[in-house]
C-alpha cells in the first residue's frame, strides 16, 4: 500500500504542476486547511483564479479524496464541501473569484477532519492530506488540461453550550423572524383598535350599563 500510496504522488506530480506561478492558470490559496467551525456552521471562502496564458481556457472544480489504508471516516469531507460556480472559462489576464462553501453537519464531532495533522497545509506535509478540491483547465478545443490540488481540512470547535444551535438558526432566519413579528403587532394593533369602541360613541343604554357595572 505504501508504494501505492507513491505511485499516487508521483502520478499527480506529472499531472499537475505544483507551483501556481507556472500554471496556465494561476491560483491565489494553496492550501484551506484547519479552518475552524462549529457543527451545523457554514463556511465560505473565495479563491481566485488568473488566466496566464495568451489562449482562452475552459475548466471546472471537483473534489477529490485520497483514500489511504487506515484512514477513518474523518477523512473524508468531500461530500461537505461545494464550489460556485463549478464551471468556468478564463482569458488572459481575466480575473475570476469563486466560493468554496464547507458546510458542516450538525452531528459532526468536535476534531479534525479531512487531514491526518493541522500542519497538512504546510509545505512539506503532502502526505498528511486527504480531502481535496481541485480545478482543471484547457485550451478551448484542446485535450490537454493543467490544474492544482489544494488541500481542505476542518477543525471542527466544539459547541460552548446547547444554544448555540439555536442562535445559528436566528441569525441565518433573522429577516423572517423579525417580519413575522411586526406582522404580528400589527395584527394585534389592528384587532385592539376594532374592538376598542370610544365610550362617547356607545349608546345611551350601554352608557347606562357601563355607569352601573
Amino acid at each position: 500500500m505504501y508504494k501505492s500510496t507513491i505511485l499516487f504522488v508521483l502520478l499527480f506530480s506529472l499531472l499537475f504542476i505544483l507551483t501556481s506561478e507556472a500554471l496556465a492558470t494561476a491560483v491565489d490559496r494553496m492550501s484551506l486547511c484547519d479552518l475552524e467551525v462549529f457543527p451545523g456552521e457554514t463556511i465560505d471562502t473565495e479563491i481566485t483564479l488568473e488566466g496566464t496564458e495568451s489562449e482562452e481556457r475552459s475548466g471546472f472544480w471537483y473534489t477529490y479524496y485520497k483514500e489511504t489504508e487506515g484512514d477513518d471516516d474523518r477523512m473524508d469531507i468531500t461530500s461537505w464541501i461545494t464550489v460556485e460556480p463549478k464551471d468556468y472559462t478564463i482569458k488572459q489576464g481575466e480575473i475570476k473569484v469563486f466560493t468554496v462553501k464547507v458546510k458542516i453537519p450538525e452531528n459532526a464531532e468536535p476534531g479534525l477532519w479531512g487531514a491526518i495533522s493541522e500542519k497538512a497545509g504546510q509545505e512539506g506535509h503532502s502526505a498528511e492530506r486527504r480531502t481535496y478540491v481541485i480545478f482543471k483547465d484547457v485550451i478551448i478545443g484542446g485535450n490537454v488540461y493543467s490544474g492544482f490540488l489544494i488541500p481542505v481540512s476542518v477543525n471542527v470547535l466544539k459547541n460552548p453550550n446547547s444554544l448555540v444551535p439555536v442562535f445559528n438558526f436566528v441569525k441565518q432566519n433573522i429577516m423572517t423572524i423579525v417580519l413575522s413579528f411586526v406582522i404580528v403587532i400589527l395584527l394585534a394593533m389592528l384587532l385592539l383598535k376594532k374592538n376598542k369602541l370610544p365610550k362617547k360613541n356607545l349608546p345611551k343604554k350601554n352608557q347606562r350599563k357601563l355607569r352601573e357595572q
